[in-house]
């Protein structure tokens, strides 16, 4: 053990100057692992790493979002690594990685599970970032035929849906042609078309994310000059807590425009690929958030 410190210490020293502020710890996907690991000796190891400066943050990886949320509640753990995309989406917690890969998922599953909905946004609350992993689903996402949905997705897609989840800062794809790196770098000059998921989510004949918000910013322009997403995004994250944090209440009173601006007219509604009922959120976000 004394040993395989030294050599872990050793690299940490070598290339924390440039790429090693983040300490990892990998692959935690059951709730008995994180707790041994948060109660035993391996976490006052990491803390011991952090105090001497080997390490400024501490970070874990899982593909399981009860998992993922025990870490974001921790207030030591700031940076998680998490397997996301829109198939993963619909899946509730597993401690089986494989479940992720299966060939189909249930027919009721016709939208995000909550379980991942409230991770987000915890995760966004706490402020506790997410680097995505898993982004393209193992590259199935990409073939009409191996795709859950039944229509293929392009990594413009997959990359945007990632980047537009609460507390998402960065994702990291697996790259292994030039093609494939090309095709990822593309995301920095897509259009705003190039990027839209969601008309390709919606029009899919599985599962597709009925009466859900994905934020994807459809419903815009606004004649009020409100930014529906925003506001939906933050009526999320004070809906689940039993008093509106300062924070969201303030960014929110920032806001040019906000719930109180809506004039109902519904023309948000129509473009909806997702068919939310804008306008009763529209009001649900005006009487919790002024």
């Amino acid at each position: 053990m004394e040993k395989v410190k030294e050599a872990f210490e050793d690299l940490l020293t070598r290339f924390q100057t440039d790429y090693m502020d983040l300490g990892m710890i990998h692959f935690v996907d059951e709730a008995a692992e994180f707790y041994k690991i948060m109660n035993g000796e391996f976490i006052d190891y990491v803390r011991g790493l952090k105090e001497r400066g080997v390490i400024r943050h501490i970070g874990m990886s899982t593909h399981n979002p009860a998992v993922a949320k025990l870490a974001a509640l921790s207030g030591e753990i700031e940076m998680i690594l998490f397997s996301l995309n829109p198939a993963f989406d619909l899946l509730p917690p597993t401690e089986d990685m494989t479940e992720l890969f299966q060939k189909n998922y249930q027919e009721d599953l016709n939208g995000i599970a909550p379980e991942r909905a409230e991770l987000y946004k915890l995760c966004d609350r706490e402020g506790v970032g997410i680097t995505v992993m898993k982004g393209y689903g193992g590259g199935r996402l990409f073939s009409a035929e191996n795709s859950s949905f039944g229509v293929a997705l392009t990594p413009v897609q997959c990359i945007h849906y990632a980047l537009t989840r609460p507390a998402v800062a960065s994702i990291m794809v697996g790259l292994s042609t030039a093609d494939e790196v090309k095709a990822a770098l593309a995301y920095e000059t897509a259009t705003e078309q190039e990027k839209d998921y969601a008309s390709v989510l919606a029009s899919a004949p599985h599962h597709a994310y009925s009466g859900q918000c994905t934020y994807c910013g459809h419903c815009a322009p606004c004649p009020a000059h409100i930014d529906i997403a925003m506001v939906n995004k933050l009526y999320d994250l004070a809906a689940m807590q039993e008093e509106v944090p300062g924070t969201v209440r303030a960014h929110y009173e920032n806001l040019s425009s906000n719930a109180s601006d809506c004039i109902a007219c519904k023309a948000c509604e129509t473009r909806c690929p997702f068919e939310v009922p804008i306008v009763e959120r529209m009001e649900k976000a005006r009487v919790l958030l002024g």
